[in-house]
């Protein structure tokens, strides 16, 4: 299992440079520069959601069913809360810094998703 999260954790990391690149590029190109750290917010929080239900996943895959599902119960009531919170402070600043936020969320979410499922895929196949 560690061998596949830091796999995808390398993975992650380059993909996600090209995206920061191209999005640094779109933002100097429209005159925004001030959003990428709303963006850089949103890859912190993605992170934290990411690096929660990881943990989470991790440890109950040594658990009971049921220990398991409180467990995972309780990761899924601390990343929405967190997610509450972190987008309820960037609206409260600008709709510009939310849209920023939950774009960089939205990367990070996405591409760990994606990068788990195609590690997982090509395990069993």
């Amino acid at each position: 299992m560690r061998e596949v999260i830091l796999t995808d954790i390398r993975r992650m990391l380059k993909v996600l440079a090209v995206v920061t690149a191209m999005i640094i590029g779109s933002l100097l190109a429209y005159e925004q520069l001030a959003l990428i750290i709303g963006v850089l917010v949103g890859y912190i929080m993605g992170t934290a959601w990411y690096g929660i239900m990881l943990g989470r996943l991790w440890r109950s895959a040594d658990m009971t069913v049921s220990q398991a599902k409180s467990t995972m119960t309780v990761g899924l009531i601390l990343r929405l809360g967190l997610l509450a919170f972190v987008f309820g402070a960037a609206i409260q600043i600008s709709v510009g810094q939310f849209v920023a936020v939950v774009t960089g969320f939205a990367i990070i979410y996405v591409l760990g998703m994606v990068l788990l499922i195609k590690t997982n895929y090509s395990n069993y196949l």
